[in-house]
C-alpha cells in the first residue's frame, strides 16, 4: 500500500511539473508574440506609416531618408524610451511591494514618484533650457532624498511595512501638491505640464535614453541583488533576522533601488501612475512569489504595458496624441479597486 501511494504521489508531482511547463511555454509564446508585434507596430505605425521593406531600410540603411528620420530618429528611440520607462517602473513596484508585504505597494502610491517629479518640476520651472542629463541626475537625486525620508518618517527603533506604507501615501499627497503649484506658477504651464502630469513620451528620444540608462542599470542590478533577501523577508522580520538577513539594511538598499528606477522612469516619461502596481501582480501570477523569477518578468510586462500604451496613445486620435499615463491609469485603476475589494 505504501508503494502505490508513493507511485501515486511521483505521477501527481510529475503530471504538476508537466502541466507547469506546458502553461510556461504558451505564456513565454504569447509574450514573445506580443514583443515582436508591438514593436513592428510601434515602429511602423503613426501619423505616418511605413511598409516593412522601410522600417527595416529605416533601420538598416541610410538610402531613403524620409524612412531613417522617422524609424531611427524617432520612433526607435521612443520605442527604447518606453521599454525603459515600462521595466523600471514595474521593477520599482515589485520591489516596493516585496519590502512593505503589501499588495498595493507602487513608486506613485507610496511617494517615490512624487518625490522624483518634485525635483524634475524645479528642474523644469527654475532651469527651463536644462540638458536631459540635468533633468535625470536631478530626478535621480529626488528619488533618492525621497527614499531617505520615508525610510527616516517610517523608523521607531525597526522599519515597519505598515508604517513605511502610510508614510508613502502621505509624502505623495503632499510632494504632488508641491508640483502643481509649482507648474501652474510657471508661465511654460500648458506647454510642459500636461505631458508632465500625465506621463508621456511625446518628443522622447535618444537623449532620454542616454541620460536615464545609467540609472536604470544600476536600479536593475540592485533589484536583482536583493531579490532572494525580499524571499527571505517575506517570512517576517524575526525570521529573517534569525537566518542573517539585516532587514532596515535591507528595506534601505530596496528603496535605493525604487528610487533610481523611478528617477530613470520619470525623467524619461513624467508622472506615470499604476504600471508599478499592475505588472508585479501579473509576474506572481505567472511564476509565483519567488522574487528571482519575478522581478524579471515584471520588467518585461511593465515594457510591453508601456509599448502597447504608448501605441494606442499615438493611434486613437491619429496625427494628434494623448499621453500614454491616460491609457495605464484607466488599466491600473479598475485593477487597484479590485485588490482593494478582493483582498483588501
Amino acid at each position: 500500500m505504501t508503494g502505490i501511494a508513493a507511485a501515486g504521489s511521483r505521477e501527481h508531482v510529475s503530471s504538476r511539473c508537466s502541466a507547469l511547463r506546458r502553461r510556461s511555454l504558451v505564456i513565454a509564446a504569447i509574450v514573445i508574440a506580443a514583443a515582436l508585434g508591438l514593436t513592428y507596430s510601434s515602429l511602423a505605425f503613426g501619423a505616418v506609416t511605413l511598409s516593412p521593406s522601410e522600417v527595416v531600410g529605416g533601420l538598416t540603411s541610410s538610402s531613403d531618408v524620409f524612412a531613417r528620420t522617422v524609424v531611427w530618429e524617432i520612433r526607435f528611440p521612443r520605442l527604447l524610451d518606453a521599454v525603459v520607462v515600462g521595466a523600471s517602473l514595474a521593477v520599482a513596484g515589485s520591489l516596493l511591494q516585496g519590502v512593505t508585504r503589501n499588495p498595493l505597494g507602487d513608486p506613485t502610491i507610496l511617494g517615490l514618484t512624487a518625490a522624483t517629479g518634485l525635483a524634475s518640476a524645479l528642474t523644469l520651472v527654475l532651469f527651463p533650457g536644462a540638458p536631459q542629463t540635468a533633468m535625470a541626475a536631478m530626478s535621480c537625486a529626488g528619488a533618492l532624498v525621497g527614499g531617505s525620508l520615508l525610510f527616516v518618517i517610517a523608523w521607531r527603533g525597526q522599519v515597519s511595512p505598515v508604517r513605511l506604507a502610510l508614510s508613502g501615501v502621505a509624502l505623495s499627497a503632499f510632494f504632488g501638491a508641491i508640483i502643481i503649484g509649482l507648474l501652474s506658477s510657471s508661465r511654460t504651464f500648458i506647454q510642459t505640464s500636461v505631458g508632465f502630469l500625465a506621463g508621456g513620451l511625446y518628443g522622447g528620444g535618444w537623449s532620454d535614453l542616454y541620460a536615464a540608462l545609467p540609472y536604470a542599470a544600476a536600479g536593475f542590478a540592485l533589484a536583482i541583488f536583493f531579490s532572494g533577501r525580499l524571499n527571505i523577508l517575506a517570512l517576517g522580520d524575526d525570521v529573517a533576522s534569525g537566518l542573517g538577513i539585516l532587514t532596515d539594511r535591507t528595506r534601505f538598499g530596496v528603496l535605493v533601488a525604487a528610487g533610481l528606477l523611478t528617477a530613470a522612469a520619470v525623467s524619461i516619461a513624467g508622472l506615470v501612475s499604476f504600471v508599478g502596481l499592475l505588472c508585479p501582480h501579473l509576474a506572481r501570477f505567472t511564476v509565483g512569489s519567488d522574487n528571482r523569477l519575478a522581478i524579471p518578468l515584471s520588467a518585461l510586462y511593465g515594457a510591453l504595458l508601456v509599448v502597447a500604451a504608448d501605441l494606442f496613445a499615438r493611434m486613437v486620435i491619429s496625427p494628434a496624441e494623448i499621453p500614454f499615463g491616460i491609457v495605464t491609469a484607466g488599466l491600473g485603476a479598475p485593477f487597484l479597486l479590485y485588490l482593494v475589494r478582493v483582498r483588501g
